[in-house]
Protein backbone atom coordinates (compact mmCIF):
# COMPACT_ATOMS: atom_id res chain seq x y z
CA UNK A 1 0.00 0.00 0.00
CA UNK A 2 1.08 3.25 -0.92
CA UNK A 3 1.52 5.60 2.36
CA UNK A 4 2.12 9.08 2.17
CA UNK A 5 4.40 10.91 4.67
CA UNK A 6 3.44 13.30 7.33
CA UNK A 7 5.43 16.41 5.54
CA UNK A 8 6.20 16.03 1.76
CA UNK A 9 4.61 12.74 0.91
CA UNK A 10 4.09 11.37 -2.35
CA UNK A 11 0.96 13.32 -3.38
CA UNK A 12 0.56 16.69 -2.86
CA UNK A 13 -1.91 17.73 0.05
CA UNK A 14 -5.07 19.18 -0.41
CA UNK A 15 -6.48 22.38 1.10
CA UNK A 16 -9.13 23.05 3.20
CA UNK A 17 -11.61 24.48 0.37
CA UNK A 18 -15.64 24.66 1.39
CA UNK A 19 -17.47 24.27 4.55
CA UNK A 20 -21.32 23.92 4.13
CA UNK A 21 -24.01 24.26 6.45
CA UNK A 22 -27.52 23.31 6.42
CA UNK A 23 -29.52 25.88 7.70
CA UNK A 24 -33.33 26.33 8.02
CA UNK A 25 -32.95 30.19 8.62
CA UNK A 26 -31.41 30.61 5.14
CA UNK A 27 -31.99 34.47 5.10
CA UNK A 28 -30.44 35.14 8.52
CA UNK A 29 -27.49 32.72 8.10
CA UNK A 30 -26.65 34.41 4.65
CA UNK A 31 -26.84 37.98 5.88
CA UNK A 32 -24.51 37.06 8.90
CA UNK A 33 -21.95 35.54 6.67
CA UNK A 34 -21.99 38.16 4.12
CA UNK A 35 -21.65 40.74 7.23
CA UNK A 36 -18.84 38.89 8.93
CA UNK A 37 -17.23 37.78 5.75
CA UNK A 38 -17.52 41.08 4.02
CA UNK A 39 -18.16 39.54 1.18
CA UNK A 40 -21.17 39.16 -0.87
CA UNK A 41 -22.18 35.78 -2.18
CA UNK A 42 -21.03 34.99 -5.71
CA UNK A 43 -23.78 32.24 -6.38
CA UNK A 44 -27.24 32.00 -5.45
CA UNK A 45 -30.36 29.71 -6.08
CA UNK A 46 -33.43 30.33 -4.99
CA UNK A 47 -35.85 28.28 -6.72
CA UNK A 48 -37.96 25.14 -5.78
CA UNK A 49 -36.53 21.96 -3.57
CA UNK A 50 -33.13 20.73 -5.29
CA UNK A 51 -31.68 17.41 -5.99
CA UNK A 52 -32.73 14.96 -3.39
CA UNK A 53 -29.08 13.66 -2.45
CA UNK A 54 -28.78 17.48 -0.80
CA UNK A 55 -32.55 17.90 -0.32
CA UNK A 56 -31.18 21.22 -0.04
CA UNK A 57 -33.83 24.76 -1.41
CA UNK A 58 -31.93 27.50 -1.73
CA UNK A 59 -28.34 27.65 -1.74
CA UNK A 60 -25.77 30.32 -1.34
CA UNK A 61 -21.94 30.13 -2.16
CA UNK A 62 -19.81 32.85 -0.70
CA UNK A 63 -16.48 32.86 -1.97
CA UNK A 64 -14.03 34.07 0.84
CA UNK A 65 -10.52 33.42 -1.19
CA UNK A 66 -9.25 32.16 -4.56
CA UNK A 67 -5.63 30.92 -6.16
CA UNK A 68 -6.96 28.78 -9.22
CA UNK A 69 -7.41 25.92 -8.84
CA UNK A 70 -7.82 26.24 -5.02
CA UNK A 71 -11.24 28.51 -3.50
CA UNK A 72 -12.00 28.94 -0.31
CA UNK A 73 -15.98 28.70 -0.23
CA UNK A 74 -19.08 28.77 3.12
CA UNK A 75 -22.21 27.57 1.51
CA UNK A 76 -25.36 27.97 3.22
CA UNK A 77 -27.75 24.78 1.93
CA UNK A 78 -31.44 25.65 3.01
CA UNK A 79 -32.98 22.46 4.77
CA UNK A 80 -36.42 23.45 6.35
CA UNK A 81 -36.53 20.54 8.50
CA UNK A 82 -32.82 21.73 9.94
CA UNK A 83 -34.79 24.03 12.66
CA UNK A 84 -32.80 22.44 15.77
CA UNK A 85 -35.35 19.29 16.37
CA UNK A 86 -33.27 16.30 16.36
CA UNK A 87 -36.20 14.71 15.75
CA UNK A 88 -37.03 16.14 11.85
CA UNK A 89 -35.81 14.82 8.69
CA UNK A 90 -32.06 16.45 7.89
CA UNK A 91 -31.75 16.68 11.65
CA UNK A 92 -30.30 19.34 13.35
CA UNK A 93 -28.07 22.48 11.73
CA UNK A 94 -25.01 22.25 11.54
CA UNK A 95 -22.09 20.82 9.01
CA UNK A 96 -23.80 19.75 5.84
CA UNK A 97 -20.29 18.85 4.51
CA UNK A 98 -16.46 19.44 4.11
CA UNK A 99 -14.40 20.06 1.04
CA UNK A 100 -10.81 19.23 0.62
CA UNK A 101 -9.48 20.95 -2.92
CA UNK A 102 -6.67 18.69 -5.16
CA UNK A 103 -4.54 20.86 -7.41
CA UNK A 104 -5.75 18.58 -10.34
CA UNK A 105 -8.08 15.79 -11.74
CA UNK A 106 -4.26 13.48 -11.81
CA UNK A 107 -4.04 14.13 -7.90
CA UNK A 108 -7.54 13.58 -6.92
CA UNK A 109 -7.23 10.36 -9.15
CA UNK A 110 -4.03 9.34 -7.36
CA UNK A 111 -5.52 9.95 -4.02
CA UNK A 112 -8.45 7.75 -4.95
CA UNK A 113 -6.25 4.71 -6.19
CA UNK A 114 -4.31 5.41 -2.82
CA UNK A 115 -7.29 5.17 -0.68
CA UNK A 116 -8.81 2.61 -2.41
CA UNK A 117 -5.72 0.46 -1.51
CA UNK A 118 -6.24 1.58 1.90
CA UNK A 119 -9.58 0.00 1.99
CA UNK A 120 -11.10 3.60 2.41
CA UNK A 121 -14.17 4.10 -0.63
CA UNK A 122 -16.26 6.91 -1.68
CA UNK A 123 -19.63 6.67 -1.14
CA UNK A 124 -20.73 8.64 -3.93
CA UNK A 125 -18.70 10.55 -6.68
CA UNK A 126 -20.06 13.57 -8.79
CA UNK A 127 -19.22 15.16 -12.07
CA UNK A 128 -21.22 19.04 -10.65
CA UNK A 129 -19.79 20.34 -13.88
CA UNK A 130 -17.32 22.89 -12.66
CA UNK A 131 -15.33 20.22 -10.45
CA UNK A 132 -15.42 16.49 -9.84
CA UNK A 133 -16.12 15.28 -6.81
CA UNK A 134 -15.56 11.60 -4.44
CA UNK A 135 -17.55 11.74 -1.28
CA UNK A 136 -16.35 10.09 1.53
CA UNK A 137 -17.67 8.98 5.50
CA UNK A 138 -14.91 9.52 8.19
CA UNK A 139 -15.32 7.26 11.37
CA UNK A 140 -18.38 9.54 12.64
CA UNK A 141 -20.48 9.23 9.66
CA UNK A 142 -19.16 13.26 8.76
CA UNK A 143 -19.33 13.89 5.13
CA UNK A 144 -16.02 14.74 3.42
CA UNK A 145 -15.58 16.07 -0.30
CA UNK A 146 -12.27 15.01 -2.27
CA UNK A 147 -12.72 17.60 -5.46
CA UNK A 148 -10.72 18.90 -7.87
CA UNK A 149 -11.87 21.41 -11.11
CA UNK A 150 -12.56 20.54 -14.14
CA UNK A 151 -11.28 23.21 -15.69
CA UNK A 152 -7.69 24.54 -16.25
CA UNK A 153 -8.72 28.36 -16.48
CA UNK A 154 -9.91 30.39 -13.73
CA UNK A 155 -12.46 31.94 -16.10
CA UNK A 156 -13.89 28.91 -17.60
CA UNK A 157 -14.47 27.45 -13.77
CA UNK A 158 -16.25 30.47 -13.04
CA UNK A 159 -17.95 31.13 -16.22
CA UNK A 160 -19.53 27.47 -15.61
CA UNK A 161 -21.25 28.76 -12.53
CA UNK A 162 -23.29 30.77 -14.68
CA UNK A 163 -24.21 28.64 -17.05
CA UNK A 164 -27.88 27.53 -17.35
CA UNK A 165 -26.80 23.89 -17.40
CA UNK A 166 -25.90 24.40 -13.58
CA UNK A 167 -28.97 26.60 -12.50
CA UNK A 168 -30.93 23.80 -13.98
CA UNK A 169 -28.59 20.80 -12.29
CA UNK A 170 -26.03 21.83 -9.45
CA UNK A 171 -25.40 18.74 -8.72
CA UNK A 172 -24.10 17.43 -11.99
CA UNK A 173 -24.20 14.12 -13.36
CA UNK A 174 -23.25 11.27 -10.56
CA UNK A 175 -20.34 9.22 -11.47
CA UNK A 176 -18.89 5.65 -11.22
CA UNK A 177 -15.33 6.64 -9.73
CA UNK A 178 -13.86 3.18 -10.86
CA UNK A 179 -15.01 3.45 -13.73
CA UNK A 180 -14.33 7.20 -14.52
CA UNK A 181 -10.42 6.98 -13.27
CA UNK A 182 -9.85 4.22 -15.72
CA UNK A 183 -10.82 5.68 -18.45
CA UNK A 184 -9.09 8.71 -17.39
CA UNK A 185 -6.10 6.22 -17.07
CA UNK A 186 -6.53 4.67 -20.74
CA UNK A 187 -5.82 8.66 -22.33
CA UNK A 188 -9.46 10.01 -22.59
CA UNK A 189 -8.99 13.88 -22.65
CA UNK A 190 -9.61 15.75 -19.43
CA UNK A 191 -12.04 18.03 -21.36
CA UNK A 192 -13.71 15.24 -22.60
CA UNK A 193 -13.78 12.78 -19.56
CA UNK A 194 -15.63 15.73 -17.79
CA UNK A 195 -18.35 17.09 -20.01
CA UNK A 196 -21.72 17.03 -18.77
CA UNK A 197 -24.47 16.10 -21.72
CA UNK A 198 -26.66 18.57 -22.60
Amino acid sequence: MRTPAADGGQWPPPRFSEVVLKTARWEAMRAWYETVLDVKAFFLREPAPGPAWTGAWRIAFIRIFHAHPYTQVMGLFEIPAASGSANATGGEPGLHHMQLRHASLGHLFTRYECLREAGIQPVRAFNHGPATSFYYRDPDSNMVELSAVNFADEADYLAYFSSESYRRNVSGIEIDPADFVARHRAGVPEAELVRIPA
